[in-house]
């Protein structure tokens, strides 16, 4: 099992994308806050008709049409980063390279998260911390390793197309539907960014996790898994005849060691300039 030099890397990949989104800067203002509605609001109320359209019909159109542009938007986004990430398949495969991480047994490694500078503080008590460790998602069997396709690609269908469940009958009608599909379909877009942005940060966790198993099993901080392995030259029954069946059991999961006179320091050697 390889190491490689822990980074931020979900930073490289964002920097290889198109921007996803634009953050601007406002300045806060304090608005002074209306009034309630005077009593003459509640003794002549005015319906608001919507341009010829009742209540019933805006309502069913508005929420149809964000639903179906909402679909649309999010579909059209997720084509064009999965086009932005293709063109840059390449420093992707280089950088989350997943197969030297598995184990010779079968298994991928655990996913370790690290935190610093912890600090919990009660009423009675003030607990601090340098350095936690947290096993977040445990080791497991795989028949192929991981890939970032399949962790970037996750909720970014492109499949959508439109319906006729609902149509606008006029004028009227339309343009509710319209300004409906139009904002949906922003929502949309945006769903897209934050799925992919979510997506990275999962992919990032995993691989550095992963990365970081290896590096506190050299040190001796953390137990592998301890796997059971049964050979059977012939089994199975009337119906069914396996030869070479071999089968792997997953025991005891592996675990930190709290015993630190087992630790090993890593030493890192630098290479000769």
């Amino acid at each position: 099992m390889k190491t490689r030099p822990l980074y931020a890397q979900g930073l490289i990949i964002f920097a290889l994308v198109s921007p996803l989104s634009g953050v601007t800067a406002a300045a806060t203002t304090i608005t002074p806050t209306p009034p309630p509605p005077a009593m003459s609001a509640y003794l002549s109320p005015e319906a608001d008709d919507h341009n010829g359209v009742n209540d019933t019909v805006y309502q069913m159109l508005t929420e149809a049409g964000k639903t179906e542009g909402f679909r649309g938007g999010k579909a059209q986004r997720a084509w064009e980063l999965r086009q932005s990430l293709e063109q840059r398949a390449r420093q992707l495969d280089s950088i989350y390279l997943f197969s030297p991480l598995i184990n010779r047994q079968g298994w991928l490694p655990p996913v370790i998260a690290e935190a610093t500078s912890l600090a919990t503080i009660t009423d009675r008590q003030m607990r601090t911390a340098s350095h936690v460790y947290n096993i977040l998602v445990p080791e497991r069997f795989v028949s192929n390793p991981p890939g970032w396709r399949q962790y970037l690609f996750a909720g970014l269908s492109i499949r959508s197309a439109p319906t006729d469940t609902v149509i606008p009958r006029n004028r009227a009608e339309r343009t509710v539907w319209q300004n409906a599909i139009r904002k949906g379909w922003q929502e949309g877009r945006q769903s897209a960014d934050d799925t992919l942005a979510a997506n990275f940060n999962r992919l990032t966790r995993d691989y550095t996790g992963m990365m970081r198993y290896s590096i506190l099993v050299k040190q001796n901080m953390i137990t592998p898994p301890v796997i059971a392995e049964q050979h059977q030259s012939v089994s199975g029954n009337r119906d069914e005849l396996m030869l070479g069946d071999k089968v792997r059991d997953l025991k005891q999961r592996a675990g930190f060691d709290l015993d630190k006179k087992k630790w090993q320091p890593l030493i890192q050697t630098r290479a000769p300039q």
